[in-house]
């Protein structure tokens, strides 16, 4: 959660920190936001090292055809959102640096979420109530997940914990929207007229250089969580699920070697289907989402912590 326009220092400080002690957030910090009706207690709060809009979420950002956009290994993972035949993709290379984008798609205003911390990735309509929300990235850690504040009430919000945790609209959800992860490759091809996100943010960062691919190859945590569940490694890659008090999760490992064919998992939570889908070239899908749910793929670590009464799905 630390930024720089200097690449190397910044891996140097991501390093220090996963072996070094962490902070908890402090008195200043709280009075940065808006903590009215605040849903958590403030002491399990972390400061993650930039301050407020130290990592800068993007709003309205520009788009490349997905033809054009060179600066795409392969290789790279791409979060794909389509709304009414709009179809946009967001690299995980940008959003390493920036974590939220604020964007319209298809005519509807939504937030892309990213905390490279946990492997999250979550899409919400940003429209509650009456009020469209714009986001930025508060400098704020909750059971090692990005703390998002919106900046019309300065409140802030949990992405794997779904809801508002301080502010007018506290514990309370926006509603989410289906999503995919795929290699950059497969979504040129898939997608041939689609637009992706482009480098050209406004920001000096190394696009092409990830800051967390050593935390990604280590089983160690950057910052620690309340609780451990030890039913699955703790960087486990899953969707998590929740609609009105169920919550699942479903490992990415289980829906690729589920018995449907091409990797599909097909469920039912509180009488609404769910589906599904990965394959064993990276691409994560969710075909059906129930109205009302929310979803996230994120690190079991996280989940577990966020929602502890968390059932896991088990392929029959």
């Amino acid at each position: 959660m630390i930024t720089t326009k200097n690449p190397a220092r910044y891996i140097g400080l991501v390093m220090a920190l996963l072996l070094g002690p962490t902070l908890s957030a402090n008195a200043q910090s709280r009075l940065d936001f808006n903590t009215d009706n605040l849903q958590i207690n403030w002491r399990d709060v972390r400061a993650g090292g930039p301050p407020k809009d130290g990592i800068p979420a993007l709003t309205r950002p520009a788009f490349d055809p997905v033809q054009a956009a060179g600066y795409l290994r392969d290789e790279d993972r791409v979060v794909v959102v389509e709304v009414e035949g709009d179809t946009r993709g967001y690299p995980f290379s940008i959003l390493n640096w920036h974590e939220a984008v604020n964007d319209v798609v298809g005519g509807v205003p939504l937030a892309v979420i990213y905390c490279p911390l946990c492997d999250s990735v979550s899409v919400v309509d940003r429209r509650i109530q009456g009020d469209t929300l714009e986001f930025g990235i508060s400098g704020l850690l909750y059971e090692s997940n990005v703390l998002l504040y919106d900046r019309t009430h300065n409140a802030l919000w949990s992405q794997v914990g779904f809801e508002a945790v301080s502010g007018p609209y506290a514990g309370q959800s926006l509603k989410h929207q289906p999503w995919s992860i795929m290699r950059f490759d497969t979504f040129r091809k898939q997608h041939p007229e689609a637009h992706v996100l482009s480098i050209d943010t406004g920001h000096q960062r190394n696009y092409a250089q990830n800051p967390y691919q050593h935390y990604f190859e280590s089983g160690r945590l950057m910052f620690p969580v309340s609780r451990r569940d030890r039913r699955l490694q703790n960087k486990e890659p899953i969707i998590g699920i929740r609609i009105g008090d169920t919550a699942r999760a479903y490992r990415v490992a289980d829906i690729i070697d589920a018995p449907a064919p091409g990797g599909r998992v097909e469920d039912a939570i509180q009488g609404q289907p769910l589906v599904l889908k990965a394959d064993q070239q990276g691409t994560i899908q969710i075909i059906t989402l129930p109205d009302g749910a929310q979803a996230v793929h994120t690190f079991w670590f996280t989940w577990s912590a966020l929602h502890r009464d968390t059932e896991v799905h088990l392929v029959k």
